[in-house]
């Protein structure tokens, strides 16, 4: 009788407690959510995300605080992320610059701490140079890459632009000297001065002085040819399988309920799928580049790799 009573206990407890789980998922969300960005208010991230944030707070139904917490090449953001709960009520905001943090171990996290929801748009790098240059196309930058080192502008030594260089002209046998500068404007400024022969660029940053005649892109290292420069080839159409660009997501901790990332992922697609992000997109030189859960997590995964070799091969990870 004894053993009888206790395994309806336990029957019980287990019922109760699967009920309560999915009682969870699927009332959520029931409360405020926040948005962890690593970021400072004004750059491409935090308006990525208060533009989309827009109707995501009609479609959540509860309120979205977004959060700033710049420093420590993301640490600051991440460490408060993953002292949170894993119930679905913290997101954190994640772009290409959690490979360079993990990779030369800026934080004590691994990829796999971070559970990808939904890609909220892709802008792929380009290549371009100074229009007053004797680069014409691709195939006279390897030309002249091969009779001497090329002076190649980049944000970041180490970085996902400093990688796809790499990516690139190791495949090319051409010598390149990277020359790092602050920011995408002071790149721009020394490629039209003439101080380097080429650089990497977001479109969105360059269009402006592309569309005046001041600069000439002559690849992009994008999946297809973008709408925003459709005579631009692609490096992949060039026989050169280099897939670059700054990337930006959402990501809830390790271990929530997969019901609530589901629930998530759907929002942010509506959300996404809206005449204002649309726009937004557009309006930046982008394309409407979205990824569920599922294939946002297999696009990291490649990506990593591809970072994770090349960040070697450079020499700044043992």
């Amino acid at each position: 009788m004894k053993k009888l009573l206790t395994m309806i206990l336990i029957v019980t407890l287990l019922v109760g407690g699967l009920t309560s789980v999915i009682s969870l998922a699927a009332d959520y969300p029931e409360k405020e959510i926040e948005w962890v960005l690593w970021s400072n208010p004004g750059g491409g991230t935090d308006i990525t995300a208060r533009t989309i944030g827009i109707p995501l707070r009609k479609l959540l139904g509860q309120p979205l605080v977004i959060l700033n917490m710049s420093g420590g090449s993301g640490a600051r953001a991440m460490t408060y992320f993953q002292d949170q709960k894993n119930d679905g009520y913290t997101l954190l905001f994640i772009t290409s610059t959690l490979f360079t943090s993990i990779e030369r171990k800026l934080v004590d996290y691994k990829l796999e701490d971070f559970e990808p929801v939904f890609l909220l748009n892709n802008d792929p790098q380009v290549i371009a140079v100074s229009a007053k240059s004797n680069i014409g196309n691709l195939t006279d930058l390897i030309v002249l890459g091969k009779k001497k080192s090329l002076k190649w502008g980049l944000t970041h030594l180490g970085g996902v632009d400093h990688v796809a260089i790499h990516s690139f002209v190791k495949n090319t046998d051409i010598q390149y000297d990277p020359v790092v500068y602050q920011s995408g404007g002071e790149v721009m400024v020394a490629a039209l001065g003439g101080v380097i022969d080429v650089f990497i660029s977001n479109p969105s940053e360059i269009m402006g002085q592309v569309e005046s005649g001041d600069l000439r892109v002559i690849a992009s290292m994008s999946e297809k040819r973008l709408s925003i420069l459709p005579e631009v080839p692609t490096l992949q159409e060039k026989g050169y399988d280099v897939v670059a660009g700054t990337w930006r997501g959402v990501a809830v901790k390790k271990g929530t309920d997969p019901e609530i990332i589901k629930t998530l992922e759907d929002l942010f697609y509506k959300a996404a799928d809206t005449d204002i992000y649309r726009s937004f997109l557009k309006n930046n030189g982008m394309d409407f580049d979205v990824k569920n859960a599922e294939e946002f997590k297999l696009f990291m995964v490649s990506q990593n790799e591809v970072f994770s070799e090349g960040i070697r091969e450079i020499g700044l990870v043992q």
